[in-house]
C-alpha cells in the first residue's frame, strides 16, 4: 500500500511540474511574441489551456477581472496547480 501511495504522489508531482513548466513556458514565449502559428506554442496552449479554462469560465460569470490587461485565470491557475502540488506533497508516506 505504501509504494502504491508514493507511486501516486510520484506521478502527480511529475505531472504537476510538467504542467506548470508548460505553463511557465507559454508565459515566456507570449511575452517573446513568438507568434501563436508556431508548433510548439499550439503545443503548449493545448497542454495548459484546460487548467486555465475554467478560471475564464468563472470569471467571465461573475463578471469579474474585466478590461485588465493581466490574464487573471492564467494566474489564479497557476496558484490553483501549485496548491494542489503543495498540497499532494504533504501527504505522509
Amino acid at each position: 500500500m505504501k509504494f502504491f501511495l508514493y507511486l501516486v504522489v510520484t506521478l502527480g508531482d511529475t505531472l504537476l511540474s510538467a504542467i506548470l513548466f508548460a505553463m511557465l513556458a507559454r508565459a515566456v514565449m507570449s511575452l517573446l511574441f513568438m507568434g501563436e502559428e508556431n508548433k510548439l506554442s499550439l503545443f503548449l496552449y493545448s497542454i495548459t489551456e484546460p487548467f486555465i479554462l475554467p478560471f475564464r469560465a468563472l470569471f467571465a460569470k461573475l463578471g469579474w477581472f474585466q478590461g485588465m490587461p493581466l490574464d487573471a485565470a492564467f494566474f489564479f491557475a497557476t496558484i490553483a496547480l501549485s496548491v494542489l502540488q503543495a498540497c499532494l506533497l504533504s501527504i505522509p508516506i
